[in-house]
């Protein structure tokens, strides 16, 4: 954690104490077999806002094959540890060996490296309205180029409800330290995410969600963003199988150096269950993003997420989903749209095993734009947009994972990825193996 953390706590502080004033009832994950893998959360572009998690697209690309402050953010289907009055204790460890090649510590330089990671974790449930968890990672790299690294999650989240009304807040800090694709370096960065949604049942069919989003983002040596946002959305669900929603976005990206950046969006979202095997959802439409100080003309962008799954018999589940965002790189007056494809299958093998093989695939093309003279009488002078650099990031992955016991589970991963950047210093090919253990009191 760098000097300036202090300095910063209240945001994390502020919206803590006031979220305290909301009671709820949490939800529970009750565990009914496997669990069909998530690949939506590890594709660049579909974390969720306020999520303030690894793989968030204004945190970048990390080069590592797995963040361990990602392990433990799930409920706790177990019994606690310890009980005090509304308080109940869920705590874990994890360790995790990676060793892998292509990594760059400065851009140009790839590097191998073996990362020893041990993170524990403290999941406390407060009541039946409020969870807190608390999860330090500690990083050691065996070569020197790299330096090990402290790294932390602190997530807040409740909510309650209201007549037809629900509500929920999530507080999260992360501090994190990752080879990063963008940067080809090591990047310390603090987020401080603030999440409020409201949703309003109207009848059986109708409904409306509220949503408030405020992200800031700390870079050493790059720029510092602070972002809100606001999201709202009509919803019509037309039977239990089918509903269908409209919403519109307005937000506005400050940055340290360079333009700021208002926009907005207009999106239609489609939900589809036509049986208990298939899901399907998406989401689209454009995005009008201006620049000011200096400003340029406005970029105007097709924006969508759309998911797939299948269950394609008891022990197989199938997965696809693709999508595309804008947010502001780590460099001044530059913006990257963000388009991913990836698709995965989760196979039962025998007893608690699985095998899961992911792939993706993401374009990361980088539009500069470009400054005018400071110097200037009258109206200032109107910047052009141009694109300076296009990457084009693949990934494969294969996970082998298992149950030792109730308490203990551990996987072994291979994972192969290769960036092509149209700047040399930016392109690499990488291998990783890794173990990974994770035991629960």
């Amino acid at each position: 954690m760098n000097n300036t953390s202090s300095s910063r706590l209240w945001w994390l502080v502020v919206p803590s104490i006031w979220a305290c004033h909301i009671s709820a009832v949490a939800q529970e994950e009750i565990y009914q077999g496997p669990v069909p893998y998530n690949f939506q959360s590890q594709v660049v572009g579909t974390t969720s806002p306020g999520s303030a998690q690894s793989g968030t697209p204004f945190m970048g690309t990390s080069s590592l094959a797995g963040s361990p402050l990602n392990v433990g953010n799930s409920l706790s289907t177990r019994p606690s540890l310890v009980e005090w009055g509304p308080f109940r204790v869920y705590p874990q460890i994890s360790y995790l060996f990676t060793y892998g090649n292509g990594l760059e510590a400065e851009p140009g330089i790839n590097s191998t490296t073996a990362i020893n990671t041990v993170t524990p974790d403290m999941l406390i449930k407060i009541g039946q309205a409020w969870t807190l968890d608390y999860a330090p990672s500690l990083a050691y790299y065996s070569n020197p180029l790299f330096h090990n690294t402290t790294d932390q999650r602190v997530v807040l989240a409740g909510g309650t409800t209201y007549g037809n009304w629900t509500l929920n807040l999530s507080q999260s800090y992360i501090d994190t330290t990752d080879p990063l694709v963008e940067t080809g370096t090591q990047v310390e960065q603090e987020v401080y995410a603030t999440a409020l949604n409201a949703a309003w049942q109207m009848n059986g069919h109708l409904s409306l969600q509220l949503g408030l989003n405020q992200n800031f983002r700390f870079a050493q040596a790059y720029i510092d963003l602070h972002e809100w946002t606001t999201s709202d959305w009509l919803n019509y669900q037309f039977e239990r199988q089918l509903g269908v929603a409209i919403g519109v976005t307005g937000g506005y990206d400050e940055v340290s150096l360079g333009s700021d950046m208002p926009f907005e969006e207009a999106q239609g979202r489609v939900s589809f269950q036509p049986g208990p095997k298939l899901s399907l959802s998406a989401t689209g439409g454009i995005e009008d993003r201006q620049f000011i100080h200096p400003s340029a003309p406005a970029l105007v962008t097709p924006i969508f997420n759309a998911t797939a799954q299948y269950q394609a018999s008891a022990g197989t589940t199938l997965t696809v989903s693709g999508g595309r965002t804008v947010t502001p790189t780590f460099y001044g007056n530059e913006i990257q749209v963000v388009t991913s494809v990836s698709g995965g299958i989760r196979q039962h093998i025998v007893g608690k095993t699985f095998l899961s093989i992911n792939g993706s695939y993401v374009s990361e093309p980088f539009t500069s734009i470009v400054a005018a003279s400071p110097y200037y009488f009258g109206v200032p002078p109107s910047t052009s947009v141009a694109q300076t650099r296009s990457d084009t990031f693949t990934n494969i992955r294969v996970t082998l994972s298992t149950a030792f016991r109730s308490h203990l589970t551990g996987s072994i991963f291979y994972s192969r990825s290769d960036n092509s950047s149209s700047q040399i210093d930016y392109s690499y090919t990488g291998n990783q193996v890794g173990l990974q253990l994770n035991y629960q009191f």
